[in-house]
């Protein structure tokens, strides 16, 4: 279960029903501007890396700005936190689910919260948060920053890690290494006097310099040797996931943020839609990126007989109807040549925005068909 918070801007006539905090966007500063927030939690199977759906979405707005001295603001009931957020996902899909005793909770630094980590730990659920702070230990080490040094890395891995902004691609050789800690309750924090946790430790090798990848990560899963303890790191990674699931939804597929409903839960109504329907275009990119199964499987896994077939003559006009539904690597491609791409780069690489044009094309074509038929023209 993968959680993370996103922020949708908005500088239309809803903003009046956004409170009185501007957008914190930066390419939008607008007095106006609003951000509407949601917190998803994105469910991923574990084995297949593969997306399962949407389990649960949170949404709320930013009514006025917090005001007060710091410890006060600290000390409020839980719930009237902001960072309830977290926990507040965990109950609700445990009231959707049930049983979480098959689910880990994958969170970033920002969920590295001690009453958090106790909620869950008292809970008995299962969960990985990045380490934020430098937080007090029980014991032998009073920070945790002290037990890293005394760490013998139990083993290595390689990690690629892709460009982003003025960071450079390239491949990252890892070493990892697991302990069992107690971290200390801070004075102001409300639960158990400690919380005992294993802590999992990734470290770059050889790169001293600002973007070195050093990762610290809580779990409650039990860690014996370095195949547990690469597991642990392969499940963090996979929380970008998340993250590509809000790029689809924001600016590379359905686009949001472009939503003009003028009241706020029409807005919220149509976003949750539209989140579906990014959640789709993941799971169709993640299914036809590997082609040679993508070539094994038919179509009809993602496309009803009526859309596959209007697709067919969308495309191939010329060409007779295939009496077998095409494969998922036909759709797949299909679906973006209708949405303009030409695959120009030769790379066959399709981006999320030429899938979402295909997609909404094809839902005009079944609806149109669907329309002139009652017609009986």
């Amino acid at each position: 279960a993968l959680q993370d918070t996103t922020g949708l801007s908005y500088k239309h006539s809803v903003c009046d029903e956004l409170g009185e905090v501007n957008s914190a966007s930066d390419e939008k500063r607008s007095s106006k501007g609003r951000t509407l927030y949601a917190h998803s939690t994105l469910m991923l199977d574990a084995n297949e890396e593969k997306a399962i759906g949407l389990a649960y979405q949170h949404y709320w707005y930013r009514e006025k700005k917090q005001t007060g001295k710091q410890n006060t603001l600290q000390c409020r009931d839980r719930e009237l936190k902001e960072s309830y957020k977290w926990q507040n996902n965990v109950e609700e899909v445990k009231e959707r689910l049930g049983d979480l005793s098959n689910v880990i909770d994958v969170c970033d630094r920002e969920a590295d919260m001690y009453e958090y980590l106790d909620y869950q730990i008292q809970n008995e659920h299962r969960f990985i948060v990045r380490a934020k702070d430098n937080r007090r230990l029980v014991g032998e080490y009073h920070k945790l920053e002290d037990i890293l040094p005394t760490l013998t890395p139990a083993g290595q891995y390689e990690i690629d890690i892709q460009q982003r902004g003025g960071r450079k691609a390239r491949t990252a050789h890892i070493d990892v290494s697991f302990t069992s800690i107690k971290l200390k309750k801070p004075q102001r924090a409300k639960g158990e006097k400690e919380a005992p946790l294993t802590l999992v430790v990734c470290t770059e090798q050889n790169n001293d310099n600002k973007n070195k990848l050093q990762w610290l990560l809580y779990t409650t899963e039990s860690v014996t040797n370095a195949v547990e303890a690469r597991k642990i790191a392969r499940y963090y990674e996979l929380r970008w996931r998340i993250e590509e699931f809000h790029k689809i939804w924001k600016t590379e597929g359905t686009e949001v943020e472009k939503l003009r409903m003028q009241h706020l839960d029409n807005l919220k109504k149509a976003a949750v839609i539209e989140a579906f329907i990014a959640v789709r275009l993941l799971q169709l990119r993640e299914l036809a990126q590997n082609r040679e199964e993508a070539e094994k499987i038919s179509c009809e896994v993602y496309l009803d007989t009526l859309s596959w077939k209007l697709l067919f003559k969308a495309t191939n006009q010329q060409a007779a109807l295939p009496k077998k539904a095409p494969s998922l690597k036909w759709a797949y491609y299909a679906i973006a040549k209708l949405g303009g791409w030409h695959d120009s780069k030769r790379t066959g690489r399709v981006g999320t925005k030429a899938m979402w044009d295909g997609w909404v094309k094809l839902v005009f074509l079944v609806e149109s068909y669907a329309f002139m038929k009652e017609l009986d023209l």
